[in-house]
């Protein structure tokens, strides 16, 4: 299992009750976690026991900060460094008005030789039914179709191919026989060029998707989300508390860390998606991005809800 991590990011996390944009106001340090959401897949899985390498690129001064973040045991550091800082996030939690907001930074440019000294280590470390999450944005230096030819490096070594991140990079991934996707409904919308405002509109997507895309999950934040399999399609949903919510980075990729474990174990996509669910919600109540406790895990398991979604019927004729 290897997780590749193109931008990785240190994430900053400050409480500030009633924040409000322009104004003075008092806050306090959460955390301050080399993370990215390679990384935090990385650290999810191993959280879940499994074994993962963790590559990509990280800026020089932050090499060691990110191995020693990383579980010894469980996470295999195999990170290229590129001269240059590896950019920091921040999000401020409002625990008054239960509201995130998120300030992303760039992150550093790749030059022509870090990207092909990934291509080539990927030649190397990828394995026939080896599985390749791909996750985060991709940095200024790397084209989408770039970003393409990497994961196709991937494929052509029989390995099984996660992805999840956005914008052009997506759309050139999604073109790809993928073995998983992971776009939330705006990036779902940037893949189609669609408005999706329906749910018959987000199905028939999600449909499309799965014809070449082994398995498509779609997220829809607190709404339920849907898992598409060849043309087959779950609707999944936690009930959970809204106050337990404490924040939400890092769900999403530990979302993906809960499929890949639970795949790793059995082929069953409903179990899967059914996991994928539960551990992504004992992220959000979580304080860590990408962390959570296997207790919470459990709870959620138990309350987690996937079903599935029939095709509508043609209507019938009516008679004159």
């Amino acid at each position: 299992m290897i997780t590749v991590s193109l931008n990785p990011a240190i994430d900053r996390i400050l409480e500030v009750p009633d924040f409000a944009v322009g104004a003075h106001q008092r806050g306090r340090l959460l955390s301050r976690t080399p993370a990215g959401k390679g990384v935090n897949v990385s650290r999810a899985l191993a959280a879940l026991g499994v074994r993962s390498i963790a590559t990509g690129f990280v800026g020089a001064p932050d090499l060691e900060l990110f191995e020693s973040s990383l579980d010894p045991v469980r996470v295999q550091s195999q990170f290229l460094v590129v001269d240059a800082a590896t950019r920091e996030n921040i999000t401020i939690v409002d625990p008054v008005g239960h509201v995130e907001t998120h300030i992303r930074d760039v992150g550093f440019t790749i030059g022509v030789a870090d990207r092909l000294r990934l291509s080539k280590k990927l030649s190397l470390m990828c394995r026939p039914e080896g599985i390749v999450a791909f996750s985060g944005s991709v940095p200024e230096g790397i084209s989408p179709a770039q970003f393409a030819e990497m994961i196709e490096i991937c494929l052509a070594a029989g390995a099984k191919v996660a992805v999840d991140t956005s914008g052009p990079a997506l759309q050139a991934a999604a073109r790809l026989p993928l073995w998983l996707i992971k776009p939330n409904l705006a990036e779902l919308r940037e893949i189609t060029g669609q408005p999706l405002e329906t749910e018959a509109d987000i199905l028939a997507a999600g449909r499309e998707l799965s014809a070449h895309i082994r398995t498509v999950i779609v997220t829809r934040g607190a709404e339920p989300g849907y898992c598409f399999v060849s043309g087959s399609a779950l609707r999944g949903r936690v009930e959970v508390e809204p106050e337990r919510v404490r924040n939400t980075v890092g769900a999403g990729d530990s979302l993906v860390a809960g499929f890949i474990a639970a795949q790793l174990r059995s082929d069953d996509i409903r179990e899967s998606y059914r996991q994928a669910l539960a551990v992504a919600t004992a992220s959000a109540v979580s304080l860590q991005p990408g962390a959570f406790a296997i207790e919470d895990v459990e709870d959620f398991l138990f309350r987690a809800i996937v079903e599935p979604v029939r095709p509508e019927r043609p209507r019938a004729a009516q008679s004159r």
